[in-house]
C-alpha cells in the first residue's frame, strides 16, 4: 500500500506600515510582541507602541507627543511586561520606563535624572521582569534596578571595581527567577551572573575559550529553565 501524501498549505498574512493608513502598524522595524492576560497582543517598533484589533485586524499607535506630558515618554519600544496586577509596563531606548495606564490611556514615566540618586539608572531599558515576591526587576545600561511602587524610587545594583559580590557588567538584558528563587541576569559582553536577592550577592560565570566548560558565550540574550 503507498502511503498518501499530505500536501498543507500555509497561508500567512504580513502587515506592514502603511504611510496612508494610520491604523497601520507604526514601522516595520519590530523589537518586541507581548500578548497581555486579556489576549491583547502589544507590538513594540522604532516609531512607538501599536495595540493589535484582532477582529478589525487594525493596530491603535500610541507615539511620543512633546506637546502631551501623558504620551508615551520615547518611540523607541524594547520591552513591553504586564505584572501580576494586570499593570503594563513599557521599556524605551532612549527615554526610560513607562507605566501604561489603559483605562486613561495616559503614561505615567519613571527616567534617569543625575541629580536624585533613586531615580532609575539610565534611560536605555534592557529588561523588565516581576519575581515570585512581587519586586519589579528593571534591567538597563547602567546596572540592574528595583522599583519600589509605593515611593517610585529604585534600589541599585552596579558593578563595582574589585568587588566580585557586584555585577560583573553594567549592561543588563535579560533576567530569569528559577524555581529557587535564585534571579538569573544575562548581560551584553558581561557573562551571566546568578544574582540572590537576599544576600545581595552575584555569582558570576563567564566564557573562556580555554575551558569547554565555561558558557560559550559572554552575551546573554534569553535565559529559561
Amino acid at each position: 500500500m503507498t502511503a498518501a501524501k499530505l500536501h498543507l498549505r500555509v497561508e500567512s498574512t504580513v502587515y506592514k506600515h502603511d504611510p496612508q493608513d494610520i491604523f497601520s502598524l507604526s514601522n516595520n522595524t519590530i523589537w518586541e510582541i507581548y500578548e497581555d492576560r486579556d489576549g491583547v497582543l502589544w507590538i513594540g517598533t522604532d516609531e512607538g507602541l501599536n495595540k493589535f484589533d484582532r477582529d478589525k485586524e487594525l493596530f491603535i499607535r500610541y507615539k511620543h507627543d512633546p506637546e502631551d506630558p501623558n504620551s508615551l515618554i520615547h518611540n523607541t519600544v524594547g520591552r513591553i511586561y504586564e505584572d501580576s496586577s494586570g499593570q503594563l509596563w513599557i521599556g524605551t531606548w532612549g527615554g526610560g520606563l513607562d507605566r501604561f495606564d489603559r483605562k486613561t490611556g495616559k503614561f505615567i514615566h519613571y527616567q534617569h535624572n543625575p541629580d536624585d540618586p533613586e531615580s532609575l539608572s539610565s534611560n536605555i531599558v534592557g529588561e523588565i521582569f516581576e519575581d515570585s515576591l512581587g519586586n519589579l526587576w528593571i534591567g538597563t545600561w547602567n546596572g540592574l534596578d528595583k522599583l519600589d511602587r509605593e515611593t517610585g524610587k529604585f534600589s541599585h545594583y552596579r558593578h563595582e571595581t574589585n568587588n566580585p559580590n557586584t555585577l560583573a557588567n553594567n549592561t543588563v538584558h535579560s533576567i530569569y527567577e528559577d524555581k529557587t528563587g535564585m534571579l538569573w541576569i544575562g548581560m551584553v559582553r558581561g557573562g551571566l551572573e546568578k544574582f540572590n536577592p537576599k544576600s545581595g550577592q552575584f555569582k558570576l560565570h563567564q566564557s573562556y575559550p580555554e575551558d569547554p566548560r565555561t558558557i560559550s558565550d559572554n552575551t546573554i540574550w534569553d535565559i529559561n529553565e
